[in-house]
């Protein structure tokens, strides 16, 4: 049986339970967090994940990667700031690249979507109506601003590999990565995946309606056999 979970603390209150209900057996079920179960994973996989050794980032260690990513933005980069604070974007891009990890969108899927709604979506909701009557196609003020808005996203979406890199190149890795790192091995191995199959003939996931993209992608492959099967 594999339980899964969303923090540390979960896992403590779901192996309290199974103690009062099970007693000492409770500690042959194995419960996880996704992150704890996927770093279980690498480590006993790490030949496939090509490293030697792994070191979680922390906060400060993050701050300076974003850091480094926006020192390096072209002078011309919709991102770059000078006036102001150099780093104000950091927030928001740690924001952005963790959903897009938790989620799973690639660059090029959010990238697509960004210009499916400058084009089909600003145009319809944010034009100037009294320019309009007289056959003027003309954004509103505040539709100007959700075009310069989306300029700046998609800029950011477009960094993302770059932040990648520089994660590499300092030997460091987040916890999204974590799980994004464990379905690329299952997919791409099979002989893999059936080995945690063959070994979780049971699986039961905390608030699941609650689960990421990401972490849906896990639970889909780990029961994908029984899919297949019935």
């Amino acid at each position: 049986i594999l339980c899964l979970t969303y923090t540390d603390a979960g896992v403590l209150a779901m192996r309290k339970r199974l103690l009062g209900m099970i007693g000492p057996d409770a500690y042959s079920v194995q419960i996880h967090s996704f992150h704890s179960f996927c770093n279980m994973v690498i480590q006993q996989n790490m030949h496939l994940f090509h490293k030697k050794e792994l070191q979680p980032l922390n906060d400060l260690e993050q701050i300076q990667c974003l850091m480094e990513l926006i020192d390096g933005f072209d002078n011309d980069h919709p991102l770059k700031r000078y006036k102001t604070d150099a780093y104000y974007e950091a927030t928001n891009l740690r924001e952005l690249f963790s959903n897009m990890k938790r989620e799973g969108w690639t660059v090029e899927f959010l990238a697509d979507k960004i210009d499916e709604y400058v084009e089909d979506i600003i145009p319809q909701t944010f034009y100037n109506k009294t320019k309009a009557k007289k056959g003027i196609t003309e954004l509103t003020l505040e539709g100007k601003r959700e075009l310069e808005k989306m300029t700046r996203l998609k800029a950011a979406v477009q960094a993302f590999p770059r932040y990648q890199e520089i994660l590499r190149s300092n030997q460091r890795y987040d916890f999204d990565d974590m799980i994004s790192w464990v379905i690329n091995v299952f997919e791409k191995n099979n002989d893999v995946l059936a080995g945690y199959q063959e070994q979780f003939q049971f699986i039961l996931v905390d608030e699941y309606q609650d689960t990421s993209g990401a972490q849906n992608k896990l639970v889909e492959l780990l029961v994908s056999y029984w899919q297949e099967e019935s």
